[in-house]
């Protein structure tokens, strides 16, 4: 049972990051979406949103181990004015004993499993 509470755990951080990412980018349309880190802290700002808590923004919570990268833009501070339109968060088990699937998102929203490696774009979505 501590598994698949790690897991529904898992599901509703990536549902968090997913919208953190849309609301950073509608605050922030010249950077659009960012770092995993740049969603948490307090400061209000583009390098310190406070969208999600500092637990997640660390990259782990849940037995569960949280990355996001962005692309197709140069983000903030490159002066270019291309912001990034391109973003994905992957959420794997820290060990076999605290979850057996891998997650995956991206802009889609749409939320993949894989049981057996790390999730992509072709994995399984939930249902």
């Amino acid at each position: 049972s501590r598994i698949a509470a790690n897991e529904a755990s898992a599901v509703g951080s990536i549902r968090t990051i997913n919208t953190a990412e849309v609301t950073y980018s509608s605050s922030y349309p010249d950077c659009g979406f960012t770092t995993l880190s740049n969603l948490g802290g307090s400061g209000g700002n583009t390098t310190g949103a406070g969208l999600i808590d500092s637990v997640l923004a660390g990259g782990t919570k849940s037995g569960y181990s949280f990355g996001t990268s962005v692309s197709g833009g140069s983000g903030c501070g490159s002066g270019t004015g291309t912001p990034n339109s391109l973003y994905t968060v992957n959420g794997g088990p820290q060990s076999a004993q605290t979850g057996q699937r891998y997650f995956f998102s991206d802009q889609s929203g749409v939320i993949r499993y894989n049981t057996s490696t790390t999730a992509t774009a072709t994995s399984a979505p939930l249902q």
